[in-house]
């Protein structure tokens, strides 16, 4: 792993060093806050509107765009690239290696020429367009490429995508040519790059203050970062040797932290701010009554109740079972969000081609049965009685309200909740495994690898420490898999699975939307929900 020293930040101070090692769980937390906060509040239209202004782009104007959290870091490392955190700061000063169409679920090159794997899956070239430079001239080439997944794997970086290089050797096979080999076959394995190994950071600009990068950074995309006030705005300016002429349409954009939706909403109302990013389905049918363009994309994931299968009452599968039967999520939609948030069918979006439609992904609700299993347990001496781990944040409260008011109706059955900040729920749950049941959420354009990492039996973001050979059988063979046909059965193979042992129970369904005032053009998504910053431009 040649250019990893490029990389490193021996040199560093203690305090420093110290302060780095902090910030890994920061970032994680910037993306649970979002995922929690949206509880109750992460669903939404499954039908796009005809989005922003079709009338033709023009050159220059700014624009801002208000997010409801600010960086932790815009380093490739510890930055959060969920849809409404960091991922659309990150494509504006980054640009793209691969992106995902969460449409069609099509893997597509930006910088990368091409990503291609041998007939096994386990060797993959990826060639670089030739004429791509970092802002401070580097050339955006193999070595650069390396040198950034080389960093990933350091243990020392604490990188929050460290997991997706586990195995992975890389060798520079020519100027803009590199070699990747896996541990094992994969043949999704440009959806790893595209999902969280796309945003590649000038090794020259890193190595010269490791320490000091996450706040100058220095990527190849269409905007390079001019101030950063903490807790209220970044401003970016146009990259004027972008690797892609005549772009981007933009002189500037700004980035708001606006923690509240609502205010988010008014100050695109009023003309304040002109575009944003969310998960909430209610600020979407907020945002149609004000006649603002919304354009929603639905993708798998969602919120959802993860059991910790290692601790009692859930190490019985029947307990799992007797909650999801015992919660009615399409009510439960109703009662807390005036049917604006849609419940889910499960981890797959409703209607998804990757699984077979007649096979349940979860149990329907039956409060019956429900009962019948919580009294069988009970006279084992097994009372479902049990904490729901939460964030301390008014939607998530909410939630676990309703479904505390909810559990707590039947007999031989309780359930806690413990709602606490975001960083003591990271460290508590997600660190120590310290919970009996929580609260969590993902929103992902492709299941692989995010239900990978979270459903394997090896993997180290299995949170409930669930684990069937069979499962990580399907998750095998939905890599191995090279004919749509074969991924499909995979991954119906999976839920088949997951739908008997039930290590999670979905509410609530994942989707992304675009807000923006009139007069904003060039707005689409990509991947998880990370804006193409190149083609936002003004109309008129």
């Amino acid at each position: 792993m040649a250019l990893r020293p490029a990389f490193s930040r021996g040199h560093v101070d203690s305090g420093r060093r110290a302060a780095r090692r902090t910030r890994g769980l920061p970032a994680i937390a910037a993306a649970v806050v979002l995922a929690l906060g949206a509880a109750g509040c992460g669903g939404g239209s499954k039908t796009a509107d005809s989005g922003a202004s079709d009338a033709p782009a023009r050159q220059g104007g700014k624009i801002s765009i208000p997010l409801p959290v600010d960086s932790r870091s815009l380093d490739p490392f510890v930055a959060s690239y969920t849809a409404t955190a960091d991922g659309s700061r990150m494509a504006a000063l980054y640009d793209f290696l691969m992106t995902l169409d969460p449409k069609t679920g099509e893997v597509r090159p930006r910088i990368a020429e091409s990503l291609k794997p041998d007939a096994a899956g386990k060797v993959w070239t990826l060639k670089i367009r030739p004429g791509v430079a970092f802002t401070d001239g580097t050339p955006y080439d193999a070595a650069a490429v390396k040198a950034n997944w080389d960093a990933h794997a350091d243990p020392a970086m604490k990188s929050l995508r460290r997991g997706l290089v586990a195995g992975v050797t890389t060798e520079v096979a020519g100027p803009l040519e590199l070699r990747i080999t896996l541990a094992t076959p994969n043949l999704s394995f440009d959806r790893t790059v595209a999902y969280g190994l796309s945003f590649i950071a000038s090794p020259t600009a890193f190595r010269a203050d490791p320490a000091g990068f996450g706040a100058k950074p220095v990527g190849a995309g269409p905007f390079k970062l001019k101030e950063w006030v903490r807790g209220d705005h970044q401003t970016m300016v146009r990259n004027t040797a972008y690797w892609q002429q005549g772009l981007p349409h933009l002189d500037e954009v700004t980035f708001k932290t606006m923690a509240d939706n609502q205010q988010i909403l008014n100050t695109i109302t009023s003309g304040q701010a002109d575009l944003t990013v969310t998960s909430d389905g209610q600020a979407g049918a907020d945002a149609k009554a004000k006649k603002l363009s919304v354009q929603t994309q639905q993708v798998d994931g969602g919120q959802f109740l993860l059991f910790n299968v290692k601790r009692a009452p859930f190490d019985d599968p029947r307990a799992r079972r007797a909650i999801a039967l015992a919660m009615d999520a399409g009510a439960m939609m109703k009662t807390l969000f005036n049917g604006d948030v849609k419940a889910a069918p499960g981890m797959f979006r409703e209607n998804s081609a990757l699984i077979d439609p007649s096979v349940a992904q979860q149990p329907s609700y039956n409060q019956a049965e429900a009962q019948r299993l919580f009294n069988e347990l009970a006279a084992e001496g097994k009372p479902v009685n049990f904490t729901f781990l939460t964030q301390q944040h008014a939607t998530a409260r909410k939630t676990a309200e309703y479904m505390q008011s909810r559990i707590n109706q039947y007999a031989n059955a309780h359930m806690e909740i413990e709602a606490i900040e975001v960083g003591a729920y990271i460290t508590k749950g997600l660190v120590n495994r310290d919970f009996q049941a929580q609260n969590y959420g993902m929103w992902q354009a492709d299941p692989d690898p995010a239900f990978d990492t979270l459903l394997r039996s090896t993997s180290a973001s299995n949170y409930g420490g669930y684990a069937n050979p069979a499962v990580d059988r399907a998750l095998d063979a939905a890599r191995a898999a090279t004919t749509p046909e074969a991924r499909k059965q995979a991954y119906t193979d999976l839920v088949r699975e997951t739908g008997k042992d039930l290590p999670l129970w979905v509410w609530q369904e994942a989707t992304t939307s675009t807000i923006s005032r009139t007069g904003i053009t060039g707005v689409a998504l990509v991947s998880e929900g990370q804006l193409l910053m190149d083609q936002i431009a003004l109309t008129g």
